[in-house]
């Protein structure tokens, strides 16, 4: 599936997404809770970036537990971009978010973040060399030796957790 076929149905089910996907909730929280377990170790103020946004459900939870961390919401899907947008304002931490509609190729450069997530994204990456390249544009320019550093040490715990 082509990316425009693919943003072409995020922006169909934009407004009934997060209600479609309801019932896979305890999914989400264990990642929400993993996430949480990963990034302890993350300075007060953290950027973290986030591809393939969607409706800014990750976000919704870290702003509510970490309230200095400002985020980066990447998303091709405008009606997408619009309700995470929408949720962030409703929830008082739109000030400390910046949204992007387009892909991570298309981002404007900034200052390094202090981590990332990308969830349920790279299912629609078929090619496995494009997919670990997709990854590796997610880590590098946007990050610091050190904080690559800091990634595959978080990786190395979500692996040892998980076993």
């Amino acid at each position: 599936m082509r990316n425009d076929e693919i943003k072409a149905i995020f922006d169909q089910q934009a407004t009934s997404y997060d209600e479609r996907w309801a019932r896979t909730a305890p999914i989400r929280e264990a990642l929400h809770f993993l996430l949480e377990a990963v990034f302890a170790d993350l300075p007060a103020d953290a950027r973290i970036l986030c591809v393939g946004a969607g409706t800014g459900e990750e976000i919704a939870y870290l702003a509510r537990r970490f309230p200095r961390w400002s985020f980066t919401a990447v998303e091709p899907s405008g009606a997408m971009l619009e309700v995470c947008r929408n949720k962030a304002i409703e929830g008082g931490y739109a000030e400390r978010c910046q949204f992007h509609e387009g892909y991570l190729q298309s981002l404007p450069e900034q200052d390094a973040f202090d981590a990332a997530t990308c969830f349920l994204v790279s299912q629609f990456i078929l090619e496995p060399g494009a997919r670990a390249e997709f990854f590796r544009a997610i880590a590098s320019p946007h990050f610091s030796q050190e904080e690559m550093h800091r990634a595959v040490g978080c990786a190395k715990i979500v692996v040892q957790r998980t076993i």
